[in-house]
């Protein structure tokens, strides 16, 4: 079988469409039947082409386009200049043709053309092509964010045709050919900052990238630029000095709070060491987006590092001025002086009071008591005695029947403040309840109000006299302002035993309040600064501190723990069994009390949480004044009140 020889030939017009219908009539091969493929492509903004190379056999005879042989009879056509010249065929010759391109619309003796049509000298022929105006159009985009402004411009000509020559033929393509195209005006930098006006972009406009953009067409191009914000950075706080661990690894906020828990050194400085050093942050700056909308920034948080006693403050530098334990509470640093004891505190010893810090690398022996202005460390046990501190106390061994009590005077002061504002509490739901009384005529008209009140505090309100006496007690141990003698008179001539039956209006006691108002506010002022009690493990004891109490080991057995910020036990299950473990805003226990179900009591304030991996039976929760009591072994237990005042114990069974 002989293998059939081919050849190419080249068809180049604007479209695909186009160069097919080129080919088919000159190749006379129906579209559909033309093997080709394309060589080259080229998009264009005016003018677009598509060149392709047809696979043609040999054998086959295309209709090329040749100058009419000189003793043809047929009819020919060609182009010239635009003008169509036809010719009538001679004889029995055949008529010419000519076929419209797409763009081209053909008009012959009156009728629309679309296809081949055979056409005589005295055929009426019209041909008219796609007309357009020039335009112009600009589209301005925005990012999400407002900070950019993005312009694209399209300029469209009006283009004027003509027909394409053509060489004289029996069958002619009309094409048309661009021969003049008129530009539409650019645009003036005047005229896109209008555009970008009424979209309200008005910042950040960038005239050298529009003026390059209305040269020509262009494709998003950046014109206006916001200012990003930057927020500023915080301060920081670098300690020189070994930290306790235990303490600092509790840290929870760094949002300019960089002694979260207070910080106590584990050993001794010389005169002259750097204690710490403030890293001063970045400031930041405003943003504006391009509507001109000020975006503000964060400023960082600004520290301010103050010297106590034993150092100084030289060039945002904490240099101690003598040699002692240093310590920083609430970016405040102070070295103390130290007092040793080499071994037991005992009956060869004393007692030991000391103003600065007291190092004890002993036990505290059975009786003993320690007393110290700053903090305490005592490296070993403590048995049956009495530690008291203004600082923090850190004990490494065992503590057994014994009390502790940190952050001095303020442990008294922080009671009377709770005491005061549980009285002022009661007090003004005593004085709604005998006004509601009084509205609704309750207990009669012949009731005076002081009878009402007395009525209503045996009854109701019964913790108004047990406040009475605390309050009493709590201002002969802290008694150092006047208004102290007024406040107890008030409360012995008006609310302690028949005294209310004096009152003759429930108004009378607006008195009290102000007077507790006061002391409040006097109290709260003279706090020092919360400090921590660290211990390993304490058995029948008693412990109190003005700040946290952290438990690093074993944990507690039926003690009586006290805290005026937070209880944390840090070892993985540290027991928390017997006793009441009393926080004001949080507790994070690891196990309470036993599978016997001995009864452990774990409380908070209303704000409270309360938080442990394993609880028994038997443990007691309390946030605020509402109680739960577990009933059975759970896990992942974490206690709250929600926003109704609801106790809300979270947990999964054992």
């Amino acid at each position: 079988m002989l293998k059939e020889e081919y050849t190419s030939k080249i068809y180049t017009c604007k479209s695909l469409e186009s160069v097919l219908e080129k080919a088919s009539l000159d190749l006379n091969i129906p579209k559909g039947n033309i093997d080709y493929k394309v060589i080259e492509e080229k998009n264009g903004f005016f003018r677009s082409s598509i060149t392709i190379e047809v696979k043609v056999p040999k054998k086959h005879k295309p209709n090329v386009e040749e100058p009419k042989e000189k003793h043809s009879n047929d009819g020919s056509v060609k182009i010239d200049c635009g003008e169509i010249i036809v010719k009538n065929p001679k004889e029995e010759g055949e008529a010419a043709f000519i076929v419209p391109d797409k763009n081209v619309k053909l008009i012959v003796d009156g009728k629309i053309v679309s296809g081949k049509i055979p056409v005589y000298e005295e055929s009426k022929i019209e041909v008219e092509f796609e007309k357009n105006k020039a335009t112009r159009e600009c589209n301005v985009v925005t990012s999400n964010n407002k900070m950019e402004a993005y312009l694209t411009i399209k300029y469209t000509p009006e283009n004027v045709y003509n027909l394409k020559d053509k060489n004289e033929n029996r069958v002619v393509l009309l094409e048309g050919e661009v021969i003049e195209q008129n530009c539409p005006p650019k645009y003036t930098l005047q005229e896109i900052k209008q555009e970008l006006s009424k979209m309200h972009i008005v910042y950040g406009i960038i005239d050298k990238n529009i003026q390059n953009a209305i040269k020509s067409d262009s494709n998003n191009i950046l014109v206006a630029k916001g200012e990003n914000m930057e927020n500023g950075e915080n301060d920081k706080i670098e300690i020189k000095f070994a930290m306790d661990k235990d303490i600092t690894m509790l840290e929870e906020d760094n949002e300019g709070k960089i002694d979260f828990k207070s910080i106590g050194s584990v050993e001794a400085v010389k005169k002259g060491e750097v204690l710490a050093e403030l890293i001063k942050g970045k400031e930041g700056k405003d943003g504006i987006n391009i509507m001109g909308e000020v975006k503000k920034h964060k400023p960082g948080k600004s520290i301010f590092i103050k010297a106590g006693e034993g150092c100084t403050v030289e060039e945002n530098k904490v240099i101690a001025t003598i040699d002692g334990k240093p310590c920083m509470r609430s970016n405040s640093f102070y070295v103390n002086q130290v007092h040793e004891v080499t071994g037991d505190v005992e009956i060869k010893t004393g007692n030991i009071k000391f103003i600065g810090d007291i190092i004890i690398h002993g036990t505290v022996k059975e009786g003993m008591e320690v007393e110290a202005g700053s903090s305490i460390n005592i490296m070993k046990d403590i048995e049956r005695a009495n530690i008291k501190a203004g600082g923090d106390v850190d004990v490494k061994g065992n503590i057994i029947a014994s009390k502790i009590q940190s952050g001095g005077e303020d442990v008294l002061k922080i009671k009377a403040i709770k005491d005061l504002q549980d009285m002022y509490d009661a007090l003004k739901k005593l004085m709604a309840a005998v006004e509601e009384i009084k509205k609704f005529n309750l207990l009669g008209q012949e009731k005076h109000d002081g009878e009402i009140i007395k009525i209503l505090m045996e009854n109701k309100f019964k913790k108004i006299s047990r406040l009475c006496i605390k309050i009493i007690a709590d201002i002969n141990m802290v008694k150092t302002f006047k208004e102290d003698d007024e406040l107890v008179e008030l409360i012995r001539e008006k609310l302690m035993g028949i005294a209310p039956i004096n009152i003759k209006h429930y108004g009378e006691l607006e008195e009290a309040l102000t007077l507790i108002e006061e002391r409040l506010a006097i109290l709260k002022g003279t706090l020092s600064i919360p400090v921590n009690v660290k211990i390993s493990y304490c058995q029948d004891s008693k412990i109190f501190s003005s700040g946290d109490i952290i438990i690093t080991g074993k944990g507690e057995y039926v003690s009586n723990l006290q805290s005026n910020n937070s209880i944390y036990f840090i070892q993985d299950r540290s027991l928390a069994r017997g006793g009441t473990i009393k926080a004001k805003k949080e507790i994070k226990a690891k196990v309470i009390g036993s599978e016997a179900g001995v009864a452990t009591t774990l409380q908070v304030e209303e704000k409270g949480h309360i938080w442990a991996d394993i609880a028994y039976q038997n443990t007691v929760f309390i946030i605020g004044n509402r109680k739960f009591i577990l009933d059975v072994p759970s896990r992942n237990i974490h206690a709250y009140l929600n926003s109704e005042g609801d106790i809300i114990v979270d947990r999964l069974k054992l």
